[in-house]
């Protein structure tokens, strides 16, 4: 077994409550956006925040546009389109967990 796996292995599982900011005023129609997921608790914040790279974010056209990561109220990370960039050296997780998506459109 690869040894990215049996990390994952060893590592919990939690559930965590996702919401973020809408993008335009045609995805207003859908917020906050809620989605509960259980995923691989991870204390380093970059594994962690990658989980959410795809599948819950909305595509946004363009480039520029970012997303802060709030857990439980916390800056963890910023993500962009091409990158993590945490902000907190090791994630705390506490007995229930929300993550709040901040959007940031592009500038020009």
């Amino acid at each position: 077994m690869k040894a990215e796996f049996q990390v994952l292995a060893d590592k919990p599982k939690i559930e965590i409550v996702l919401t973020r900011d809408s993008v335009c005023a045609g995805d207003d129609c859908e917020a906050p956006h809620e989605r509960r997921v259980e995923v691989y608790s991870f204390a380093d914040p970059y594994e962690f925040v990658k989980q959410f790279w795809t599948g819950y974010l909305p595509s946004v056209r363009g480039v520029g546009h970012s997303w802060t990561v709030l857990l439980n109220g916390k800056e963890i990370a910023l993500m962009t389109t091409t990158r993590i960039e945490p902000k907190v050296p090791a994630i705390e997780f506490e007995a229930e967990n929300a993550i709040y998506f901040v959007y940031h459109s592009a500038t020009y």
